[in-house]
């Protein structure tokens, strides 16, 4: 249900950049105008925590002072410490809040494009499919009507008649060769199926899968979402094959869901499936990717969060100092601030799972989305760090001139 919507919502927005040619670029172009729509409440939540430490640090004597003064009485301790921080206009928890909110938008954009991508890669490997099966039957339909003289006005069912006569033919065969394998009793389905295999076998019908094969496979070249490196990015960029065999597609695909109204034609897809697909598993049954994207993710997100933890410190000779002279709220405040460092550690263990677990689709999201709040980031301690410098230039030019006076 959750795939359903969040697909609904995340699929048309990145088909606006559907004129990109590649899929992957699509996601790269989605995730840069996505991060710099979002940029602003990035910027607002470094400058609030920012703003929130410098005042932190600029009260730290006068914090000192009562500590000094009311140390031995707890509760007039904090009575005074609070009515310094109003008289200064400062608020504790201020920073934490604009974390807060600015964490619960990226988490709610994180875990409903996530889902959004896997409902998407399943749409597109079930709709290659598609068009991969349609290929093949339109070229082994051809080649079988010629071969066996059917005129193109005949439908399928004649198509399908003829098949059935070739098998019907092969039945006694089958029966026998099963037996010999000592399987005393096979059951019709059993025969059915080993009979077909015969059919297939033969020169002529051999001749026409391979053609209609290569029909599929040229089809799926014309098709399939590549990126780089990767063979397809609805894979992951690790060492499982570019193209999923039956079992990795019914997965991918969400088949059974999809077609639990169905039961026949996803019987026939499963029985189908190798065989129409059999040139395309040889040719994608290499690594699909290197691990590249892994790596990445895993890297640049430690990076971003680096850099996030620049925008939150400032040169001090007297930290221990300072730390020592904080009240028990302020403590408290920066712990849960602080709390916010053990991600830096974290996520890019988590982003590494994600790029292994799921598609290079996703993981081209995460690497971009990482190395975007990378740069971001760093451009919003810059602004950041400019805004202070011209603000004390600027209290610096007003005390010359009232001393001046």
């Amino acid at each position: 249900m959750l795939a359903s919507w969040t697909t609904d919502m995340w699929s048309p927005i990145i088909n606006l950049f559907s004129f990109i040619p590649s899929y992957g670029f699509m996601i790269i172009v989605f995730t840069i105008c996505l991060k710099i729509i979002l940029s602003p409440l990035d910027f607002w939540q470094k400058k609030v925590s920012r703003a929130s430490m410098l005042k932190q640090q600029k009260l730290q004597p006068e914090i000192a002072k009562l500590q000094k003064r009311y140390g031995n009485n707890k509760q007039l301790l904090n009575q005074k410490t609070m009515e310094l921080y109003k008289r200064e206009n400062y608020n504790v928890v201020g920073s934490c809040l604009s974390m807060l909110l600015n964490l619960a938008i990226t988490l709610f954009i994180f875990i409903t494009l996530f889902t959004g991508l896997i409902g998407i890669s399943q749409d597109k490997t079930y709709n290659q499919y598609l068009e991969i099966e349609t290929a093949y039957y339109t070229t082994f339909n051809s080649e079988f009507r010629a071969e066996y003289n059917l005129t193109a006005e005949e439908n399928d069912a004649d198509i399908s008649g003829k098949w059935n006569e070739l098998v019907s033919a092969r039945l006694d065969e089958a029966r026998q060769l099963l037996i010999e394998e000592g399987n005393e009793e096979p059951t019709e389905e059993q025969i059915n199926s080993r009979a077909a295999q015969l059919v297939y076998e033969t020169e002529n019908i051999t001749a026409i899968v391979s053609s209609a094969q290569d029909s599929a496979s040229t089809r799926y070249e014309e098709i399939r979402d590549n990126w780089l490196w990767v063979d397809n990015i609805w894979r992951p960029d690790t060492y499982v094959a570019g193209f999923p065999d039956y079992s990795a597609f019914r997965n991918m695909s969400n088949l059974e869901a999809r077609l639990s109204d169905n039961p026949d034609r996803l019987s026939q897809i499963e029985q189908n499936f190798d065989t129409i697909t059999a040139k395309i598993q040889t040719n994608y049954s290499s690594w699909n990717g290197y691990f590249i994207l892994v790596v990445l993710a895993g890297v640049v997100t430690f990076l971003s969060f680096m850099v996030t933890d620049m925008t939150n410190s400032k040169k001090n000779k007297d930290k221990k100092q300072q730390l020592a002279n904080q009240d028990p709220q302020q403590k408290q405040a920066n712990q849960v601030a602080g709390a916010g460092k053990i991600l830096k550690f974290i996520m890019p263990v988590i982003m590494i799972i994600f790029t292994i677990s799921y598609s290079a689709a996703f993981a081209i999201y995460i690497v971009m989305n990482s190395l975007m709040s990378l740069i971001i980031s760093f451009i919003s301690l810059k602004i950041i760090e400019k805004m202070e410098k011209n603000k004390e230039n600027k209290e610096k030019d007003s005390k010359k001139v009232s001393y001046s006076r």
